[in-house]
């Protein structure tokens, strides 16, 4: 009876292991799934009646990035035949950098333009919430089917972007379509090693067709109808997420919307997430917010987040330790679904895909950022943008 129940014991540790991998295997074909279900927006369809769109920028010390993104958004073929299709409102959100007279300089040369200040969000909202509420009180009285389009200053958009994405939204009948950003030119670090396992995680709890827990959608780049707008409360109800992408898309959800996250990246492109430091201090802060800043959420998840994505590789090596060839062909297995995961995401993302065959070290470099994240705070230090 004690060899068989030192067998039990011993046994115990490899079956964990098994299920474990399991888990990885059953991750990875979500994530696959997940990205097969992203469409590519569509080529530009001329409405019979063109819809108005207020594109709104909340912009907070971007001087080095603002020019370029205004540029791009008045090259817009939307509206170009028709000037009132398309209005502008940048919200200099309380920058010390000269974003604000770059935004005024602009608006001497397109009337589309307006330029609106504000110096830090009152309490109880947080700053890019409240810079993206002031933008639409500033925009004109709103029109039937009019848009609104919310998207970030590090942003470039390719001129058919805002007709590609009205035409997406009509063909899926969505009420707010959003894309992700692609990445800025040149080799970006954070695109391979840090997109793809956080890309996964945020789509474990929301999906990008909307029917997930929570609905997903990317700050980078939201187009939304302006009616759903007030039907949710607008950015007042949101006032204090700083999640706040994830939060609108919900709630637009919640309230008989649909919504749908849309594969724009040859289209759009962001700065953001560059250098590596930039796009590490991006993710935190997303996943911070998405916890309300619990510690012991962002250390249970992180924990969990290193322990699942090595399992396959530590599950491999017990094989052959144990001497069990099965224990380890399936951990192989694991390890094969894990990099088919990373690749698939990283081409959606415009990234090489040369990672993948270590994707189980960047899943758990992605768990080391959310204990960064816990430490931060822990100290009180998850300022963004120096709030």
């Amino acid at each position: 009876m004690a060899v068989t129940y030192n067998q039990q014991r011993s046994r115990k540790p490899l079956l964990a292991l098994a299920a474990a991998v399991a888990g990885v295997i059953y991750r990875s074909a979500r994530t696959a799934a997940q990205v097969r279900a992203v469409p590519p927006v569509r080529e530009p369809r001329q409405a019979v009646v063109p819809p108005k769109v207020t594109v709104v920028i909340p912009a907070r010390n971007e001087i080095s990035m603002l020019g370029d993104c205004l540029r791009s958004v008045s090259a817009q073929t939307h509206g170009a035949n028709g000037a009132s299709l398309l209005r502008v409102v940048v919200v200099d959100d309380g920058s010390t950098d000269g974003t604000g007279d770059l935004a005024r300089e602009h608006a001497a040369d397109d009337h589309r333009l307006t330029v609106a200040r504000v110096d830090g969000p009152p309490p109880g909202w947080s700053g890019k919430v409240h810079a993206m509420y002031t933008g639409v009180e500033h925009a004109e009285p709103p029109e039937a089917e009019e848009w609104l389009l919310f998207i970030d200053a590090d942003t470039v958009l390719a001129p058919d972007l805002v007709a590609r994405l009205l035409s997406t939204a009509e063909a899926l009948d969505a009420d707010l379509v959003s894309t992700p950003g692609g990445p800025p030119p040149g080799r970006s670090a954070t695109w391979p090693l840090l997109i793809p396992p956080g890309l996964q995680m945020i789509g474990e709890n929301a999906a990008p067709d909307g029917r997930g827990r929570k609905a997903f959608a990317i700050g980078h780049c939201i187009l939304l109808r302006r009616s759903h707008y007030e039907k949710i409360g607008g950015w007042k109800s949101l006032a204090s997420r700083r999640n706040e992408d994830v939060e609108i898309a919900t709630a637009v959800r919640d309230h008989g919307g649909t919504t749908r996250t849309v594969d724009g990246l040859d289209y759009f492109t962001t700065s953001g997430m560059d250098p590596f430091r930039q796009g590490w201090a991006s993710f935190r802060k997303s996943f911070v917010a998405g916890t309300k800043g619990s510690v012991p959420a962002l250390v249970g998840i992180g924990v969990g987040q290193i322990v699942a994505s090595l399992a396959a590789p530590v599950t491999v090596a017990a094989g052959w330790w144990a001497r069990r060839p099965a224990l380890g062909a399936f951990g192989l297995l694991g390890w094969l679904a894990q990099s088919i995961a990373h690749a698939r995401t990283a081409r959606l993302m415009r990234a090489s895909p040369e990672y993948a065959p270590i994707a189980p070290a960047t899943g758990a470099l992605f768990g080391v950022l959310l204990l960064d994240g816990a430490a931060r705070a822990l100290r009180g230090k998850n300022s963004w943008k120096g709030r």
